[in-house]
């Protein structure tokens, strides 16, 4: 129980360290620095999500993201943003798979594109394990603006699916008009 718990406290940073890993030398304007509810605070601006309820709290890392957990989902939700050009133009499904960089046994069960604040996003379901664990997933990325915002859950399978419409209550309330 206290490696599955201590696996899925690291998911995040691993998730987050891959995507700055894959786009290499990332430039640092637009990146997460705060949360207020609501409301996620870069360097140059802010994007709206939607609210969660108090059994998710932040927990803060070394990283570039807004971290939330929840203890009863034993689940992480997070956040972060990439701007200014600081990351490849490329379709939303390869910019989805930098996001399961260090998985092992990934299956994505199904993707998604939809509209999201006026663009294309693209949501993927999957299944994988990280060291041995079983994991499932589910990610939103879209670009508007020159900017890139990822939405992420990890759960174990288990808790999924009880996580999971607090997570769309996250991802669904963005707004991003690009002012500063």
């Amino acid at each position: 129980m206290f490696r599955l718990r201590r696996i899925l406290q690291i998911m995040a940073p691993i998730l987050a360290f891959a995507l700055l890993a894959c786009f290499g030398g990332v430039k640092k304007t637009g990146k997460v620095v705060d949360y207020k509810p609501g409301r996620v605070i870069t360097k140059r601006g802010f994007y709206e999500v939607g609210d969660l309820p108090s059994s998710w709290y932040r927990i803060k890392l070394d990283i570039a993201a807004i971290n939330f957990r929840n203890d009863e989902f034993k689940s992480t939700l997070s956040t972060d943003a990439f701007c200014d050009q600081a990351f490849d133009d490329a379709p939303l499904n390869a910019l989805t798979r930098h996001l399961f960089a260090g998985l092992q046994d990934v299956k994505v069960e199904k993707e998604t594109p939809f509209m999201m604040n006026d663009r294309g996003a693209l949501r993927t379901s999957l299944k994988a394990s990280l060291d041995g664990v079983p994991v499932r997933i589910e990610t939103v990325v879209v670009k508007k603006d020159w900017c890139l915002f990822d939405f992420y859950l990890v759960s174990p399978p288990e808790n999924f699916s009880s996580a999971l419409p607090d997570f769309e209550k996250f991802y669904q309330g963005f707004q991003f008009t690009g002012e500063i």
